[in-house]
């Protein structure tokens, strides 16, 4: 194997121009690389054993291994993570921005923070809020928003009134260069939670998440695009997260 070929290979990929690097909502599909059959090995079977010191981490493998990537690329002073859950993931954002010596601010942001780890309410460089995604404003207002530095890297993982959550952060403050990611838009990760998730109602609201946020890009397309290093890395939409990694331009 010629190492330095495959060295040159991954700059050029990760230095593609905005035109084939950065694309179009209507230019993506509705598919991925990875039979469904993997998916329940991969994440369904696995989600509550993936920790990160010892708390509950609820990330796909792919995405542990992008979010490092993205967050160097980025250097963000800002992380908002919508539905923060135990904090796991919000404790690890922390300690990556720490490693990698960028000074940004981690903010998790759950309807019911009584369900946060220990370790994680001990974490000072996490600031845990409670709120409902049906009121964000509650939480962040736009005056609040207004003093947080760019760039951001939003995080919506609460699955409970997504369109509604970006389009906030979209009129409130997101900027040119800032990241946003919508998380478990993956179609074949709902069929798997169909099967077990006792709120039905729930998981058709899930089912629907990737077609709500598609119709949401559709009217924004232009400002908001799709970054395939990061999406089809492992395959065309080898995640978890459908279409759904996002620059504002």
């Amino acid at each position: 194997m010629d190492y330095q070929n495959v060295v040159q290979e991954a700059k050029h990929k990760s230095e593609l121009s905005t035109a084939d690097r950065f694309v179009k909502i209507s230019n993506r599909e509705e598919k991925c690389d990875l039979p469904k059959s993997a998916w329940e090995k991969l994440f369904i079977k696995s989600t509550t054993l993936q920790t990160w010191k010892g708390i509950i981490l609820s990330k796909g493998v792919m995405e542990i291994a992008l979010y490092p990537m993205l967050l160097y690329e980025l250097q963000p002073k800002t992380i908002i993570e919508i539905g923060a859950f135990n904090g796991g993931s919000a404790v690890w954002f922390a300690d990556c921005l720490e490693i990698m010596g960028i000074k940004g601010n981690v903010y998790g942001v759950d309807i019911d923070i009584s369900l946060l780890d220990e370790k994680a309410k001990a974490d000072s460089r996490v600031q845990f809020l409670q709120g409902d995604c049906n009121k964000l404003s509650e939480v962040f207002s736009p005056e609040m928003l207004a003093t947080f530095p760019h760039p951001w890297l939003i995080i919506e993982d609460a699955h409970v009134n997504p369109v509604a959550v970006v389009d906030y952060f979209h009129n409130h403050g997101l900027q040119t260069g800032d990241y946003i990611i919508v998380e478990d838009t993956n179609k074949y990760l709902w069929e798997f939670w169909s099967q077990n998730w006792e709120d039905k109602n729930e998981v058709e609201k899930g089912n629907q998440k990737l077609d709500d946020l598609t119709n949401w890009l559709m009217e924004h397309e232009d400002k908001y695009l799709v970054d395939t290093f990061y999406q089809d890395m492992f395959g065309y939409n080898v995640s978890k997260n459908w279409n759904s990694i996002l620059k504002r331009f």
